[in-house]
């Protein structure tokens, strides 16, 4: 895996304020080389640690190992007596992400934590059929899917339900300092172009209520279960 300098799409802090628990798996629990039947990866999500341990926490997915197959966030799924033979996930390339800090893009997906010991939330990946077919999988070989540590956090998150985020703009957290000298940069200007400023503001954004996320650093995802293998079969009689 290459990329510029350690190839993390997703840093967090090292004494982060929230932990978020991943626990990875399959369903079905083998691949059938035979069956129409779907084949996921399964990521599971728990909090482990928050300091505020009684309200859930809502999330962007974009990018970590909750998003997709395709974001770094995973190896390819290799066979495990045979590295070089793989089912091909991980993306080529490097890719390159632009949003409007101000309004986070509702095509993305967000995902709400239960509140620490009330549960867990599970995503299920569809593993391509296209590349399980590419890679011609073998009745009889197993196969390993792991997690990369590229992505192990969010670019936004708050506390709170999926559904308190209905009908909001989604802001980017910044430190208050810079929001504070921007403000602050913006009173020096006469009253007209102040004025033309928050005209383009409510044309671009509406009037619609802000939340402005969370420090993104201070949120890290924490593989519990990293790894999983399965088993290819194959539900041909006789076979």
């Amino acid at each position: 895996m290459t990329g510029r300098g350690s190839g993390k799409l997703i840093r967090a802090d090292s004494n982060p304020s929230v932990t978020i628990g991943l626990s990875l798996s399959t369903s079905p629990s083998a691949l059938s080389v035979s069956s129409e039947e779907p084949f996921y990866v399964v990521i599971t999500a728990r909090i482990l640690s928050s300091p505020q341990p009684e309200r859930p926490i809502t999330l962007w997915t974009h990018l970590s190992p909750l998003d997709g197959l395709s974001t770094r966030a995973f190896e390819n799924i290799k066979r495990t007596t045979n590295e070089d033979k793989r089912i091909e996930i991980f993306p080529h390339g490097w890719p390159q992400y632009h949003w409007d800090h101000e309004d986070i893009p509702r095509h993305g997906s967000f995902v709400t934590v239960p509140p620490r010991n009330q549960g867990s939330v599970s995503v299920n990946h569809r593993v391509p059929p296209d590349a399980i077919r590419d890679a011609n999988v073998a009745k009889g070989e197993r196969y390993r899917v792991q997690m990369t540590d590229l992505c192990l956090g969010t670019k936004w998150w708050t506390f709170g339900a999926r559904e308190d985020l209905d009908g909001m703009r989604l802001r980017m957290w910044q430190p208050q300092a810079l929001e504070e000298a921007e403000m602050a940069e913006e009173t020096t200007l006469d009253v007209d172009l102040r004025a033309e400023l928050e005209q383009e503001r409510r044309a671009k954004y509406g009037d619609r209520p802000t939340i402005k996320g969370e420090n993104p650093v201070m949120l890290a995802m924490v593989p519990e279960v990293a790894m999983a293998e399965f088993e290819v079969i194959s539900l041909q009689v006789g076979g």
